[in-house]
């Protein structure tokens, strides 16, 4: 979305947001930011012990995804050294 777009998006939200009434505006708030309450939720209601399995997996495949970008960097970077 173009930038001028969003901030006169931004802009009337804002102008609409600060017209309701309190109650409304913490409703709008609320709304806004339950599919991050949801996720939190869902990671909040696991044990600990699912979580250090998670974590562990996560980690593992960063670690794979970076040594599999840099087989081949230091090839890459005298190549351009070369040039």
């Amino acid at each position: 979305m173009p930038e001028k777009l969003t901030a006169t998006i931004h802009r009337q939200l804002l102008k609409i947001l600060s017209q309701l009434a309190l109650s409304s505006q913490e409703e709008v708030l609320d709304f806004a930011i339950s599919p991050e309450k949801k996720l939190t939720q869902h990671w909040d209601a696991i044990s600990d012990v699912e979580a250090a399995v998670l974590k562990t997996e996560f980690a593992n495949e960063d670690l794979a995804f970076a040594e599999s970008v840099l087989t081949d960097y230091l090839s890459q970077l005298q190549q351009e050294d070369a040039v």
